[in-house]
Parts: C-alpha cells; sequence; structure tokens
C-alpha cells in the first residue's frame, strides 16, 4: 500500500533540496539575511567553518513547505497585478551586500509606493503577542525587523531611493487570518549595525557564548530548534558534544 505521509514527506525533502541547489550552491559563504538578529554562532558555523547542520524533522519540514505555499500565493497575485496594472514590483529579488559579506532573497517591494513587506506565518498564539490587546507583545522578533531593514538597506543603496515604509505582512496558519505589522524606518540603521558587529566579531574567530549575541535569545539554544545545537556544545546549557 501506499504510504502517503511518506510520498508527501519525500516530495518536500526533493523541492527543499532543488531550492538549496538553485539558491546557495556556489554561495556557501555568504551570511543569510533572512538571519539577521538571529545567534551569531549559527552564521559563523555554517558561512565560516562550513559545518553542515543536522537535518530538519518531517514535521518542521511540512510547516516550512506551508510557509513557502503562502509565499507563493501572495507573490503570484502580486506579480499578476503588476502585469495587470503595469505596476513596478519586485518579488524574490536577490540582494548582495558584499561589503558586509550578505545575500539574500526579498519578498516583495512595491517600487511605486517606497514600500518593502516581508511575509511571515504564525500559529493563533504569536498572532495573539502581536495583536491581540491582552498579550499585545511589545518587542516582537528583532531578527524580522533586521532581516526587513537587511533588504531596505540593499534597496536604498541600488536605487538612490530612501523607503517610505518597511511592514511585516503575517499569515495565521490557525484561522487564515493576514495583517500588516508596521517596522520602523530605523531598523535600517540597526540592520547596518548588526552586520557590521558580526564581521568585526568573526575577526577574532567564533563569539563566545554570550546571551543577547550567541545566541540573542534563550529559546534559540535548544536542539529542536538549532540545527547547530550539538556542535555547539548545547549553546547556554552545555548539554551537547562539542565537535568544533
Amino acid at each position: 500500500m501506499i504510504d502517503i505521509k511518506e510520498v508527501y514527506d519525500k516530495y518536500i525533502l526533493e523541492k527543499n533540496e532543488a531550492n538549496r541547489v538553485k539558491r546557495y550552491v556556489g554561495n556557501e559563504k555568504w551570511f543569510h539575511a533572512s538571519s539577521a538578529g538571529m545567534c551569531m554562532r549559527k552564521h559563523y558555523f555554517k558561512n565560516v567553518a562550513g559545518v553542515e547542520p543536522s537535518p530538519i524533522n518531517d514535521n518542521t519540514m511540512r510547516l516550512f513547505r506551508m510557509g513557502d505555499m503562502v509565499h507563493e500565493d501572495i507573490q503570484g497575485a502580486l506579480t499578476e497585478y503588476a502585469q495587470l496594472n503595469g505596476a513596478k514590483i519586485y518579488i524574490e529579488r536577490e540582494i548582495q551586500l558584499p561589503d558586509v559579506n550578505v545575500r539574500g532573497f526579498l519578498d516583495v517591494l512595491i517600487a511605486d509606493d517606497g514600500a518593502l513587506y516581508d511575509i511571515k506565518t504564525c500559529n493563533s498564539r504569536k498572532w495573539s503577542k502581536l495583536f491581540g490587546y491582552k498579550y499585545k507583545e511589545l518587542s516582537p522578533s528583532l531578527g524580522y525587523h533586521l532581516q526587513l531593514g537587511t533588504y531596505a538597506w540593499w534597496y536604498e543603496r541600488e536605487s538612490k531611493t530612501k523607503l517610505k515604509k518597511l511592514a511585516l505582512f503575517f499569515y495565521n496558519k490557525d484561522t487564515s487570518r493576514v495583517r500588516e505589522l508596521s517596522v520602523d524606518l530605523g531598523f535600517i540603521e540597526e540592520a547596518k549595525a548588526y552586520w557590521k558587529d558580526l564581521n568585526k566579531r568573526f575577526k577574532k574567530g567564533n563569539p563566545a557564548i554570550e546571551l543577547g549575541v550567541a545566541p540573542m535569545y534563550s529559546w534559540e539554544c535548544n536542539k529542536l530548534y538549532c540545527n547547530f545545537w550539538k556542535v555547539c556544545g548545547g549553546g547556554l546549557k552545555g548539554e551537547g558534544e562539542l565537535e568544533l
């Protein structure tokens, strides 16, 4: 009998591998813009030391695939809109910042509006922290903001044009609700500072374990979330096997 789960998981792995080869093979030394604001040791292991990350489990791969499909739908709608209306919209545009060794792919940039968006999927718990009144999260993930700031830095440099708006476009996976979260334009300068600091630290080698730098957040040091947890020696808790 056909095992649907096995077939689907294999399909997702193959899609993910094809995307990895297309985007990243031959560009392994570049830091990833999408990892802005994350643990600096992760950048070091992956892009400096060339350590192979631990495999991601099937459940997480399915979550990633769901995120990819949401991205594809929203970006597809905007691409169609641009074609029909003559709007200037960048979708999945590659960016490079050679002076800080950063490369990435922005989600959506509506040039006519001077607006840059990054698409994010989340569950209802995260949604409540972002938009609910009772559990309002005053400081959502810094990484999301720095990621946007990184893309904006590239665009303003390349186009010699100042952006008017940065925003995160959230899709609730549980309810299908969508909502924007504005991001302060000051995060462009914050992103510059983050990447410059990272490069400065790496000149001395792999940064020491230090909360606020490596990792940025305590929850990052968890074998469920970090695929360099083992090689890092378990991070803050020191429960892994240090291999490098």
